[in-house]
């Protein structure tokens, strides 16, 4: 798969024109800027923009800081216009997860660790 590379940033369903649904993605926290005067909101590159991919190894943490879900990603893929989570059309789920847990980081920002180029998938298991 090639070289390892940890991504740390925000979860959430990335979506827009185009895309006919939502896919599960990462936004890396060095591509996020902070507001400021001129535009009081965050600004997210999509520089840093990183959809889910199957072998993907996933941190997910609580906003106490638990551990809500750690594994591998195995996407289970939908037809298009098919299936929904919080009113939103999406174009997977994790394979073996209930969806509102699932979707749940996701659509409420928790952060998150993505390490990509894992070889060796069995090294560790999903756990709910």
């Amino acid at each position: 798969m090639g070289k390892e590379q940890l991504i740390k940033g925000t979860l959430h369903l990335y979506s827009e024109t185009g895309t006919e649904g939502g896919y599960w993605a990462i936004q890396d926290e060095r591509f996020i800027d902070p507001p400021t005067e001129e535009w009081p909101h965050e600004h997210w590159s999509y520089d840093g923009l990183h959809p889910l991919q199957d072998g993907d190894h996933l941190k997910i943490t609580a906003p106490d800081g638990s551990i809500y879900w750690e594994g591998f990603i195995q996407l289970k893929q939908h037809p298009l216009f098919t299936e929904e989570a919080n009113g939103f059309w999406i174009h997977a789920d994790q394979s073996g997860l209930d969806r509102k847990f699932w979707a749940t980081p996701f659509f409420k920002n928790f952060k998150g660790e993505l390490i990509r180029g894992i070889n060796d998938q069995e090294t560790a298991t999903p756990q709910p």
